[in-house]
């Protein structure tokens, strides 16, 4: 890999998908396992306050 190609530094990575609700509900206040589904009502509570980008 050149200069030009570098790996993007993981620390700057924000967390995507099922881990950002983690990351999300953890930091509310909410219990989440770390692996398999995420409740109905931590997803709800995350959309409320993530709404989706207007395009």
């Amino acid at each position: 890999m050149d200069e030009q190609q570098q790996p993007p530094d993981v620390r700057d990575a924000q967390p995507q998908g099922d881990d950002a609700v983690r990351v999300w509900a953890r930091a509310n206040g909410y219990l989440v396992n770390d692996q398999g589904r995420i409740p109905a009502a931590i997803r709800e509570a995350y959309a409320e306050k993530h709404p989706p980008a207007a395009v």
